[in-house]
């Protein structure tokens, strides 16, 4: 017997492909409208869906897919129009399947209840095909079609089901109206009565009724209680109920096979299918684990080409211009070289395109705007730019944040932006480059900018500044205020904004990945959020450090630049020791005080290497700068890895261990976080 544990990483693999497909496919349908070819691929998407999760064994994923697919069919018929309700709707059945999809990973099981949108998604072809073709294949008129149309709409938002109800008279029945009379008032003991055809059939002559149709709306017809009832009038010869569902309707079962997709998909769809055609993928899925364990690897050959390197140093010291040194030597550039392109080599086939990550955006700003109110259009540049997979998975969230506050905070609603001679329609750009061996993710909005006055007087309000604090901020710190813990300048609070949560995790979040954030806004124009993340976080370049006699290492991503001062140039400011650089004033933070380190014999000069970014920029003090070197970052373990100041650690050259400083905790220690 077939295990289908063993295909179910495979199945949710091509469960995410298809649902992100949809998703795509569905935000492509509602901005550029109705295509054959779109259609078509959703269809194919549900279909394969449908037939996966059947076989995985997956009902209500399959339940879902199949009634989305039937729907997606109606459409490829002419049967269904993509209108703003439709597409609702597909993304209402989209969000199932995902909450579907999120159970099946996390217990391998599935418990949402699924009733209500699989009712919905059968009421909305009732809804709109019974406009197109119910009422047609019954011949009715065109008074009726039209108020019949408002009334099953009405019907249907109630919740309720609805039920085709005919009764035809004896031919030989004497006082028809009546009796017709006496069925409407029965059947209003089973439900709402919606209409019925002929309409006003109350109106015709007694010769000219022989039988009516009505439409009852209920929530648990009782049809042989019905029919019992009925039949009990006088003169009633034969009564029908049935549920007024499109799918009773022949011909809308299958689709004709004339209205398949277009010649030229589906000739490829049938090579596609055929045996022994099957294109040859340039991509094979490896797990990630197996990545990671050959990073670790190329690590390790990291720090043993760095030693080699060093015993190559000494050789030569030793020995001189001996030819097996020279040998040595000769091996030593060339396994450096090697070493090099298989860290290079491994470090790419960890990056996955920044594409990935843009997917989750679209839907998401589609959603916020429309809840909102504001009209918002979403462009997204470099999608092929790369970077770490553990990176793309840790700055999600704060893009999430960033988008967010744009839609919400940035872009003005449409009345406004009339009035001072904007598009209706609000623009926000994700951008992503490259820049030497960095990351930069830019997320610009044309809206109304950043108030450093309000966000000055906001501050004070919270009790965050004094009012002297606040009016002593230039313009650029009063922008950083927003990421202090608690901030908001929403009037009110909603479920977007407002509860002063959200931008110091942002911040925070960033820095622990070595990266920085900074603002530029134009008021009245727009604002950009520039993010600048490594590419990497297992292989980085650190700047080597000596400090008390210890060797430690900053991340270059985090050093702003390295200056030298003559001691008396320290100054001290409310207490803090100081710096002047270019009119700005820069805390100093002297490492052996915080790890109760011996204080170095005075000089007259010290250098300084000054790190972060914008207003929180801090000078630290070290005895030597050393140089720059790739380093393997490593874990402390969970114990040592508490250590304020300390983010991990690395193996020299000479087999000694260096510890890595956290830029973050330093700068929280000058007390300028």
């Amino acid at each position: 017997m077939t295990n289908l544990s063993d295909y179910r990483e495979l199945y949710l693999e091509e469960l995410d492909e298809q649902l992100q497909l949809i998703e795509e496919e569905v935000l492509r349908l509602e901005q550029e409208g109705p295509a054959d070819s779109a259609i078509d691929r959703l269809f194919r998407a549900a279909h394969t869906l449908k037939g996966s999760s059947a076989a995985m064994g997956y009902h209500k994923m399959k339940e879902v897919t199949h009634h989305v697919e039937h729907l997606l069919d109606q459409v490829r018929n002419g049967q269904l129009s993509v209108a703003k309700p439709l597409i609702n709707l597909m993304f209402t059945g989209l969000d199932v399947m995902k909450g579907l999809q999120d159970e099946i990973i996390q217990t391998d099981s599935e418990t949402a209840d699924i009733s209500s949108l699989l009712q919905e998604l059968q009421q909305y072809s009732l809804l709109e095909a019974s406009e197109a073709e119910a009422f047609e294949e019954n011949a009715v008129s065109p008074e009726w079609h039209e108020r019949l149309k408002q009334h099953v709409k009405q019907a249907l938002q109630s919740g309720k089901k609805l039920f085709s109800i005919r009764v035809s008279l004896s031919p030989h029945a004497q006082m028809r109206q009546p009796r017709m009379y006496l069925v409407e008032t029965e059947l209003r003991n089973y439900g709402t009565m919606v209409d019925s055809d002929p309409p006003s059939w109350e109106s015709l002559k007694e010769e000219e009724i022989h039988e009516v149709t009505w439409i009852l709306a209920s929530n648990d017809l009782d049809d042989q209680g019905l029919k019992k009832s009925v039949s009990a009038i006088l003169d009633v010869e034969t009564v029908d109920v049935l549920p007024f569902l499109l799918s009773d309707i022949p011909g809308n079962a299958e689709a004709p096979k004339e209205l398949l997709p277009e010649a030229a998909d589906s000739s490829l769809l049938q090579r596609s299918e055929m045996p022994g055609t099957k294109s040859k993928s340039p991509t094979i899925r490896v797990n990630i684990e197996r990545l990671d364990h050959l990073m670790n690897l190329a690590g390790e050959l990291v720090i043993d080409q760095t030693r080699f390197q060093q015993i190559k140093q000494l050789f030569r010291q030793k020995f001189g211009a001996d030819e097996l040194v020279e040998e040595l030597v000769q091996l030593s550039d060339h396994l450096s070289l090697l070493t090099s392109e298989l860290q290079d080599g491994v470090m790419k086939a960890r990056m996955f395109p920044i594409e990935q990550l843009y997917s989750r955006f679209p839907r998401m700003v589609r959603d916020l705007s429309e809840s909102l109110g504001k009209q918002v259009d979403l462009i997204l540049q470099g999608k092929d730019t790369e970077l770490d997979r553990n990176l793309i998975e840790e700055i999600g969230d704060p893009l999430i944040h960033l988008i967010r506050n744009a839609v919400d905070h940035g872009i003005e609603r449409p009345e406004q932006r009339r009035l001072i001679g904007k598009s209706e329609r609000g623009t926000v750009t994700i951008s992503a480059i490259h820049q030497d061996n960095h990351v930069v993710i830019s997320i610009r909005d044309d809206g109304a900018g950043m108030d450093a006055d309000k966000l000055r007087l906001s501050a004070v309000q919270k009790g965050i500044l004094s009012q002297a604090e606040a009016q002593r901020l230039s313009d650029d710190e009063a922008l950083h205020l927003i990421f202090r813990p608690g901030f908001s300048t929403a009037a009110e609070v909603s479920e977007v904004s407002g509860r002063g949560v959200g931008m110091d995790i942002v911040r925070n979040n960033i820095e622990r990945m070595s990266g920085m954030i900074d603002i530029e806004t134009v008021k009245g124009e727009g604002t950009v959020f520039q993010i600048r993340l490594p590419l990497t976080l297992a292989i980085v370049t650190g700047l080597l450090v000596k400090i008390s006699g210890r060797t430690f290492i900053i991340p270059m991503s985090s050093v702003a630049e390295i200056t030298r001062v003559e001691t008396d140039e320290i100054k001290r400011l409310q207490g803090e020791p100081v710096i002047k650089i270019r009119q700005q004033v820069i805390p100093v933070v002297w490492l052996q005080e915080h790890f109760q380190y011996p204080h170095s014999p005075a000089r007259n000069y010290l250098p300084m290497v000054i790190i972060g970014r914008a207003e929180k920029r801090v000078a630290l003090a070290v005895d030597e700068l050393i140089g720059n070197q790739e380093i393997v970052i490593k874990s402390l373990g969970s114990f040592i890895a508490r250590t304020d100041g300390i983010s991990g650690a690395t193996i020299l050259g000479s087999g000694n261990v260096a510890l890595i400083l956290d830029v973050e905790t330093i700068i929280k220690l000058s007390g300028n976080a």
